[in-house]
């Protein structure tokens, strides 16, 4: 090959390779340009997403002004949490009161970078992309507590990439404008905790009884593994999963190096201590809880009390509410018994035949505890003549015909069947069996209401206004209005005494048709027993409740004044002066009986009755605070002599069956027309309460159910309960005071005369000075007011 040719093909080949470079070099352009042009366009995607975005996220500055949802407490007067009003259970609490440990074991379960990053943590983002989004699942994970802040106040929990966005733009609004201190304190009071619970502070009292400062390691560390899940780590419902995940959170502090790995081992050791759930018993003072909240809803709105953590504190005694509910359950039980059974029990198979007894569960169950002496809900199994097998959650019980006396019955076949749900109260437990013995009860279809007055403050101390607040919340002692029949008596006595009449007077209780001028036309009212005593002293008459006694003194004072006294005691109802005022024929509420009775332990003052001593902003500033408001009825020496009358209510007359309680006591029986209504109302020196039983509507309790049988049991059931509790104020050896210018005279309790050596009944009467009997009693004063039948009766007596 020559010369020529080999340099022809060299230069072939320079110009090859020149092309090809010139090729490489417009192919590297046109990537780099394509690249920036690419880079733009997502560049400008983003920007765009960003700014829309931006645009629709809510101002970051709300935190400033932000006012978490949290509990309004209501107080006992000894300072005990009886209720509460809530949205979210929230109890706010500052970061310096959250403890150390707590901080720790919650940065290392949610965000041990908390205080290295600017609001979001670049490798859990990633991280959780890696493991959500190539496992096809929605985008979660990898929040810090900023980002969940965000969300908690902000954004839902759909999970979106849409709202994950939008939560990390926030986030970093956040930490731009606010410091690590504020949003670690505003998630501790804002993240849920448990069912409604929400915070640190009430999780700890939740689930330990105690403030989070308080709180211990292996305390913290389940606290802080919570959030994540509450329901599926609950250490009620799920106490291994609990467990686990306390422990895993205690590895993670081990981790961060926040504690050692001894200590670690040694609080994983440890169970998990959380307090036993409380039953919520929603009954308890239900009634008194609910003129709570109606009076703050009136006064300072719905928000404030669900919102505002107000602080209520009431004059309700726990100790006396319990008493209360008891004593109207069991009477109320009592007189529904002497009613008979009825046959009006739902029956599970009668609603669907495939039903399993053996598995279907009452809501009932839910908030029945078993423990002897409880009504609890059963449900009828098997059911031969003389033995029933009834279950009750997860317990058998048996009812024999020794059970179910009360119902008159022996053939239990003719009372219950099987699928019937019916009450049972248990007499004993056999925990070991699971066995139960029972005895058959019914819920009372009866109503009743009690209520309890401390005289000299005006402090309800107790209120229960129903057989049960779930069957209804019409509250019986302050909203419903009845006739008093006898229950009226003491005031217009009160009446005649300031108008000239002493114990010692005489009334004629004898047939009397009278006149009345102001309805103009003629009245005959009678005994209750229908029979007449003839002369009888006013003790006498108010003692046995005579009403033509009573009718006799109104129409002697006139019925104007016996109106007038009655509004002097506080009661507000529509009042008119006819001669039947003398029986009770108007309508008013318990409560206003009740306070009205309250004058007479009171040295004749009444005190204007209260349920709230004050009410607290969430600061602790007082926003209001109860004065107690106080003015004279009537004087001390009429107050004691009326009072003593009505110890004799108990000592001798319609009262008697509260004798054996054997302390100071007074009060008065009262009984409306059919048996409609019944009442009691009575008082030692330091404590008034009132008992009204009767149905919604007029409807007769049944013959003969009397003040002294329907109502007086459960008004000695109540104090009876207090004189055998030695840890209250209210069970102390007492006595009414005597006040000046009264003086004591025994008197011949038939004829009201000064005693002589023959009398057979005697008594010390109380009188004011000067009004005391001055001529003593002679046989001829007997003859002239006992009637043959009498004296000879009475003489058999003894």
């Amino acid at each position: 090959m020559n010369i020529f040719a080999i340099n022809l093909i060299m230069e072939e080949n320079r110009r090859k390779k020149f092309v090809i470079k010139i090729k490489k070099e417009k192919w590297w352009k046109y990537l780099i340009y394509g690249t920036l042009v690419l880079c733009s366009i997502i560049t400008g995607i983003f920007l765009g997403a960003f700014l829309a975005y931006e645009q629709g996220l809510p101002p970051v500055s709300a935190l400033e002004e932000f006012k978490p949802n949290i509990i309004t407490t209501v107080y006992s007067d000894n300072g005990e949490v009886i209720g509460e009003f809530a949205l979210e259970k929230r109890i706010e609490i500052s970061y310096e009161e959250i403890p150390d440990i707590l901080k720790k074991a919650i940065l290392a379960a949610e965000d041990p970078k908390f205080y290295r990053h600017f609001g979001i943590d670049i490798k859990a983002i990633i991280r959780s992309i890696k493991v959500d989004l190539l496992a096809g699942k929605p985008l979660q994970g990898g929040s810090t507590i900023t980002q969940q802040l965000a969300r908690l106040l902000f954004l839902t929990r759909e999970k979106t990439i849409k709202r994950k966005i939008r939560e990390i733009l926030l986030a970093l609004k956040i930490e731009r404008k606010y410091s690590k201190k504020k949003i670690f304190t505003l998630y501790c009071n804002q993240i849920p905790i448990g069912p409604g619970i929400y915070g640190v502070e009430a999780a700890s009292r939740y689930y330990f009884g105690k403030s989070a400062k308080d709180l211990n390691l292996e305390e913290s560390a389940l606290i802080a593994g919570l959030p994540r899940s509450p329901g599926l780590y609950s250490p009620y419902k799920h106490p291994e999963r609990a467990l686990r995940r306390r422990n895993w959170v205690l590895k993670r502090m081990v981790e961060e190096k926040f504690i050692s790995e001894e200590i670690a081992k040694e609080a994983m050791k440890k169970p998990l201590n959380v307090i036993p759930p409380k039953p919520i018993n929603k009954e308890f003072a239900a009634y008194f809880l609910e003129e709570v909240r109606k009076y703050i809803v009136k006064k300072y709105g719905t928000r404030a009390l669900y919102k505002n953590g107000l602080k209520v504190y009431t004059t309700l005694n726990i100790k006396l509410q319990e008493y209360a509910e008891k004593a109207l359950k069991k009477g109320l039980h009592e007189l529904d018994k002497r009613q008979g059974w009825r046959k009006d029990k739902k029956n599970l198979l009668k609603e669907n035949n495939e039903i399993d007894l053996n598995q279907y569960w009452l809501n009932e169950w839910k908030t029945e505890e078993i423990k002897e002496g409880n009504l609890v809900h059963g449900i009828v199994l098997d059911v031969s003549s003389r033995l029933s097998k009834i279950r009750v959650k997860d317990y058998i019980a048996y009812l024999t015909p020794s059970g179910a006396r009360w119902t008159g019955i022996t053939n239990l076949r003719r009372l219950i069947k099987a699928g019937d749900i019916i009450l049972v109260k248990i007499m004993k437990i056999d925990e070991e069996k699971k066995i139960l013995k029972i005895n058959l009860d019914q819920e009372p279809l009866v109503e009743g209401a009690i209520i309890a007055i401390e005289p000299q403050t005006g402090e309800i101390k107790a209120m229960v206004g129903g057989y049960s607040f779930k069957r209804s919340e019409f509250n019986r002692a302050t909203q419903a209005l009845r006739q008093t029949g006898s229950a009226i008596k003491p005031i217009i006595y009160t009446a005649a005494l300031d108008h000239g009449y002493t114990p010692a007077s005489i009334i004629w209780d004898e047939p009397t048709t009278f006149f009345d001028q102001w309805t103009g036309e003629p009245w005959s009212p009678e005994n209750y027993d229908q029979k007449y005593k003839g002369a009888v002293t006013l003790r006498k008459g108010l003692e046995e409740s005579r009403n033509i006694v009573t009718a006799k003194l109104l129409e002697s004072i006139t019925p104007q004044v016996g109106v007038q006294y009655a509004k002097k005691f506080g009661i507000t109802s529509p009042l008119y002066p006819y001669l039947s005022f003398a029986l009770g024929s108007f309508e008013t509420s318990l409560l206003e009986m009740t306070s009205a009775y309250c004058v007479f332990p009171n040295k004749g003052v009444r005190v204007k009755p209260f349920f709230i001593k004050r009410i607290e902003d969430k600061e602790g500033n007082i926003l209001e605070e109860q004065k107690i408001e106080s003015y004279e009825v009537i004087s001390p020496q009429t107050a004691f002599i009326m009072t003593y009358l009505m110890q004799g209510v108990i000592q001798r007359g319609t009262a008697v069956l509260a004798r054996d309680l054997d302390k100071v006591l007074a009060g008065k029986t009262g009984t409306t027309d059919e048996y409609t209504d019944a009442w009691f109302i009575g008082f030692s020196p330091s404590l008034c309460a009132g008992v009204w039983v009767g149905f919604d509507v007029k409807k007769t309790l049944g013959k003969n159910e009397t003040g002294a049988r329907a109502a007086l049991p459960i008004w000695k059931y109540f104090f009876e309960q207090i004189f055998q509790d030695d840890n209250n104020n209210y069970n102390k050896e007492e006595e009414f005071e005597v006040p000046p210018n009264i003086v004591f005279v025994k008197i011949d309790r038939k004829t009201g005369l000064l005693a002589s050596p023959h009398c057979l009944y005697t008594i010390d009467e109380a009188f004011v000075k000067g009004t005391e009997p001055k001529r003593y009693c002679t046989i001829e004063d007997h003859l002239m007011v006992y009637d043959y039948y009498e004296l000879n009766k009475e003489k058999e007596i003894h």
